[in-house]
């Protein structure tokens, strides 16, 4: 007999009919039966009795989880023996797949599938709300991670898959630990020290029913018990090895997902710059007429074509479908990583915690001429493939994310050689003239794109709708507001630009840009004592962290001391002028604006 599965029942009768019934439905291997009962009532006792092809194992008192599966692992014949809770639920091919990964693995000694509302690595959301929908979601799971696994620390015992000839080497579970908990954190540690490998096999799917989430459940009892094996536990190892196992890392795994059109000059530095971070790179061609499929060849196999429909969230979304790996990375072409940043992503490979579902990395968008980033935000960049985020929008997409999320210091940089500055206009433009209703974020992206091409009445116009909804993100208020701004300064309506510099203090404190502009506004006007008010405020402000909108880090920096060096000239004071000149050289040491003003100022002071 190749395969034995020891089933631990409970005393819920609908409950472990349910788990017998999927495995005679799901297992399509031969396989023997032993049932250990661990509690179950007469009612119960008496349908597994009435089953056929099962050895039956009676107890007069609960053995427990160890204990049970010991007495079942006596009877086996199987070269592997699969332990199964009742409370789990096998899936069509669930096994076949937990069989394929631990007899691929040459160490392996235990495999478990991937479940719902279980802890760990083992753990993944899932859709649907009743088990009529649990076969489809299974089916799905596996045509998704087909022949994926995971190499782990720790697996659960609610279903584990393990060799037989490992369970002997080892002993057997621990009894010690009663009822149950710490049992199977026990064997992994155990197995780990014999120089084992433990695998999740991602394209198996169990239903986990939490025995805590039944009207039965008694949870203070639960706990009670977790603590008292916990202790079990440090008194045997000397430490807590559940809490070890889970701190205990392997790297994660990455797909690269890009959208490319035309990128032959770009492509292959963005490539070259990731290939070592990611473990598979999906390109997704939407009718390249130059090189870049061909270069593209050099690095990956999967490269997929997709017809161009004017929908930049559709094209994404259909690059993160190919993706087969635990998280997707995306990257547009005219992206580069610079070598302190791999070796920080590799890190972070090295050391994520798998409980994260996004982690987001600082997007460098503008450099000065001495290499200081001047322009950056915050994006999510690195997503968990299972939870199938979306990217959301025609144009100036985003990728929808939810869960918890990491805030690395990782930054990605983007360095554009070249771009179709018409080519998201048009699109907004046609999506318009369609008679298409614009959301507010839409409103806020086309208002951009009409600034950018200074279109600055139409830009105001939409900036203004968009402000109106009162539905916008804060940090698309605040940007919505300095571009409000902006516009009309270009146009020299310096009463309305003022007007909505001071109308950014309605949805957040003052931020360094806006005091920044407030001092070029008075500086315009020659009242200096204003402007040197609001550089002085700017200058006084600190960087907020965890911001994920538009930073202008020269606003933060060098630029109010600079302008507060003009300011305090104007009005005579000299001193002060200086001192806010060399603070400014330390940020920009070498700029002949600090350069020119030191020498004129030690004149002034008759430092020379």
């Amino acid at each position: 007999m190749h395969i034995s599965i020891v089933l631990l029942t409970c005393e819920d009768l609908e409950i472990t009919r349910q788990s017998l019934e999927h495995i005679i439905r799901y297992t399509d291997e031969p396989y023997e039966l032993i049932v250990v009962n661990n509690g179950s009532n007469d009612e119960t006792i008496e349908y597994l009795k009435s089953q056929k092809d099962i050895q039956l194992i009676l107890n007069s008192v609960p053995p427990g989880i160890a204990k049970g599966y010991n007495q079942g692992a006596e009877l086996v014949s199987g070269k592997f023996i699969l332990f199964m809770s009742c409370y789990s639920l096998l899936t069509e091919n669930g096994l076949k797949s937990m069989l394929r990964c631990i007899q691929a693995q040459e160490m392996a000694a235990m495999v478990g599938p991937v479940s719902n509302d279980v802890s760990g690595h083992q753990r993944i959301p899932i859709p649907y709300k009743d088990l009529s929908d649990l076969d489809d979601f299974a089916r799905q799971n596996r045509m998704q991670n087909m022949g994926n696994n995971k190499q782990v620390f720790r697996l659960l015992s609610h279903c584990l898959l393990v060799k037989k000839e490992v369970i002997e080497e080892l002993g057997g579970f621990d009894e010690r630990f009663g009822l149950g908990t710490y049992e199977d954190d026990d064997l992994c540690f155990r197995a780990l020290n014999k120089g084992y490998s433990l695998y999740i096999a991602l394209d198996a799917f169990v239903h986990y029913v939490n025995p805590l989430s039944l009207p039965s459940a008694d949870p203070a009892s639960f706990f009670r018990l977790l603590a008292e094996n916990r202790q079990k536990a440090i008194d045997k190892w000397g430490y807590d090895i559940a809490d070890f196992l889970i701190k205990a890392r392997t790297p994660i795994s990455i797909s690269l997902c890009m959208i490319v059109r035309n990128e032959e000059e770009v492509l292959a530095r963005c490539l070259d710059c990731v290939k070592e971070i990611a473990d598979e790179i999906i390109i997704v061609d939407t009718g390249s007429t130059d090189s870049t499929k061909k270069i593209a060849r050099r690095y990956t196999e999967q490269i997929f074509d997709f017809k161009w429909i004017d929908d930049f969230a559709a094209a994404r979304n259909f690059a993160f479908q190919h993706a087969s790996k635990e998280y997707i990375l995306w990257l547009d072409a005219d992206d580069v990583i610079f070598e302190d940043e791999q070796i920080k992503f590799l890190t972070l490979k090295q050391t994520l915690d798998p409980s994260i579902d996004a982690v987001t990395m600082n997007y460098n968008l503008g450099f000065d001429k001495h290499g200081n980033i001047t322009t950056s935000l915050r994006r999510n960049r690195l997503v968990k493939r299972s939870n199938h985020f979306q990217w959301i929008g025609a144009v100036h997409e985003y990728l929808a994310v939810h869960g918890q999320s990491l805030d690395s210091d990782i930054a990605i940089t983007h360095k554009s050689e070249w771009h179709d500055s018409e080519r998201n206009l048009n699109i907004y433009e046609k999506r318009l003239a369609a008679g298409e209703a614009f959301s507010p974020r839409d409103q806020y992206y086309f208002a951009n794109e009409l600034l950018d091409h200074q279109m600055y009445d139409r830009a105001i116009e939409w900036y203004q709708k968009f402000l109106e909804t009162g539905q916008g993100w804060v940090e698309d208020n605040l940007a919505a507001c300095r571009k409000l701004a902006n516009c009309f300064h270009r146009l020299g309506d310096l009463s309305n630009a003022e007007k909505y510099i001071f109308k950014s203090f309605i949805y957040d404190t003052p931020r360094a840009e806006f005091c920044c502009l407030l001092g070029y506004h008075f500086q315009l006007s020659e009242q200096f004592r204003q402007a040197a008010f609001w550089y002085k405020m700017a200058s006084e402000l600190e960087k907020p962290l965890g911001n994920r909108g538009f930073i202008d880090h020269a606003s933060w920096t060098w630029v109010p001391h600079i302008q507060l060096c003009v300011c305090y000239d104007r009005l005579g004071e000299y001193e002060l002028a200086y001192r806010h000149n060399e603070i400014a050289a330390t940020f920009i040491p070498d700029d002949l604006s600090v350069l020119n003003n030191r020498e004129y100022l030690e004149k002034r002071l008759g430092k020379g």
